[in-house]
């Protein structure tokens, strides 16, 4: 069988099914659906929860899906340390999608008087929010002149059944091909998919060429090529395997205020103008389920961590081969800052893996560097080193107004640094030690002593 969301819910009860909790009590999409959410992560707990019974939508909702990095380790058959090697192994196979005529999204199709987005996507996540949004939905569109299908996650604002609001950001690959065709006067078909197997989620976030089509992104991640059908009403293909897809129309020439929004920072991102989507269809799946997104909270800053640690690793690593791992801590929303690990081999070395992090995220301002004895995603071991490592006057260094994000709550404009813009200092910190000189030797139990000992033979239950 292909594999879908319901693959991983199954992998996920398998492997894991203490995380996986089902509920039958009614619970309301405005705020009190991802209020369940939080109540579990002010315990420490992040799991997959599937809501039977939305007050007012006719679907259940999947919650916390990819709220764990133990879960998204099952995607690519490791353990949460080696997601970002295993993703790099796999982006780089392309594998071309398959065309189906039969497909599970389409076994319902709802057109003209019969479209209401709001009877299926109405959850209300934070408090500031505008509105309802569709935090989840990875927007899907075919380039013009290429022919390559591109995929995003945006956000996008449901405003009545048949209309939506969508803010690609002006560094996108959708800005640019709906601006490509906003100069012909001509709408960009795109088509907003909601709930597959999570590798679609991770394509979404490849950061490669225009012309990289993300489909075969999706299917290389995989291992297995991705089904496509023929859309319903528009005329380029979509999943055909997803749980539901939007199919709609980017309008050209046309603007409307949209947002507040919880951003990926944990901050309120501002109002604005932005495009409108006509929606043409709802196809959908005939016992769908609605895999929800919980932003500004750790399910949104797992989305895009696995690709980027795995890009900056395999950057990194062009330049030091010598590299061991990356990590993007939660501390700093999996996007602002990395912990690389390194074995140090000369002296100047750890200050290159830095700059080539720096340079290969714009979103990333600070990275740490440490050596192969520390474990990147051990945060504390991190700053152990960074506490008995590092001589400040000589290794930070900070660089001023480089390119950042507009989303960086602390970013600036160059026109007017008191208002925010996409500038900001990226900083280093060379945590390693010198070569070839002396330095306290560190002291433990020896290894093979403790790993083996089995407390449960010293304290029984």
């Amino acid at each position: 069988m292909p594999k879908d969301l319901r693959t991983f819910i199954e992998q996920v009860e398998q492997r894991h099914p203490q995380q996986f909790l089902r509920t039958s009590k009614e619970v309301d999409p405005n705020l009190e659906l991802t209020g369940v959410l939080r109540k579990f992560q002010d315990q420490g707990q992040y799991p997959m929860v599937l809501f039977e019974n939305v007050k007012g939508c006719e679907v259940p909702v999947l919650g916390n899906a990819l709220g764990h990095r133990d879960r998204l380790a099952l995607l690519f058959d490791t353990d949460s340390k080696g997601l970002a090697h295993a993703y790099d192994a796999r982006q780089g196979t392309m594998i071309e999608p398959e065309r189906v005529d039969d497909a599970p999204v389409q076994e319902i199709v709802l057109t003209g008087d019969d479209v209401d987005v709001t009877r299926i996507a109405s959850i209300v996540h934070c408090g500031e929010d505008g509105g309802a949004y569709i935090s989840s939905g990875v927007t899907v569109a075919q380039d013009p002149d290429n022919g390559a299908y591109n995929a995003g996650i945006y956000r996008i604002q449901v405003i009545g059944p048949r209309e939506l609001r969508l803010d690609p950001g002006a560094y996108s690959h959708i800005w640019h091909m709906h601006h490509k065709q906003e100069q012909r006067d001509e709408p960009l078909e795109i088509a907003i998919v909601i709930g597959h197997y999570p590798t679609f989620y991770m394509a979404s976030q490849y950061r490669g060429p225009l012309e990289v089509d993300e489909i075969e992104v999706a299917g290389g991640l995989a291992g297995e090529p991705i089904r496509m059908t023929r859309s319903a009403t528009l005329g380029i293909d979509v999943p055909a395997d997803a749980e539901i897809v939007i199919e709609g129309k980017l309008l050209p020439r046309v603007r409307k205020w949209e947002g507040p929004f919880g951003e990926f920072s944990w901050y309120l991102g501002p109002a604005h103008d932005t495009l409108v989507v006509e929606v043409t269809a709802i196809t959908r799946r005939r016992d769908a389920i609605y895999q929800d997104v919980f932003n500004a909270h750790p399910e949104h800053n797992l989305i895009g961590m696995v690709g980027r640690e795995a890009n900056l690793l395999s950057k990194v690593r062009a330049v030091v081969p010598s590299v061991k791992a990356v990590s993007m801590p939660f501390s700093a929303c999996c996007r602002f800052a990395c912990y690389v690990s390194i074995r140090k081999e000369y002296d100047g070395q750890a200050r290159n893996a830095a700059l080539t992090a720096l340079g290969a995220d714009p979103f990333v301002k600070l990275c740490v560097v440490v050596d192969d004895d520390i474990d990147p995603y051990d945060e504390m071991r991190v700053m152990w080193a960074v506490a008995t490592r590092v001589r400040a006057d000589k290794d930070v260094i900070v660089i001023p107004e480089a390119y950042t994000c507009e989303l960086d709550p602390a970013a600036y404009s160059i026109e007017d640094p008191t208002r925010n813009g996409a500038l900001n200092a990226k900083w280093m910190i060379d945590a390693t030690k010198p070569v070839g000189l002396p330095f306290q030797e560190t002291v433990d139990v020896p290894e093979e002593v403790w790993r083996n000992i089995r407390l449960e033979e010293f304290f029984p239950a």
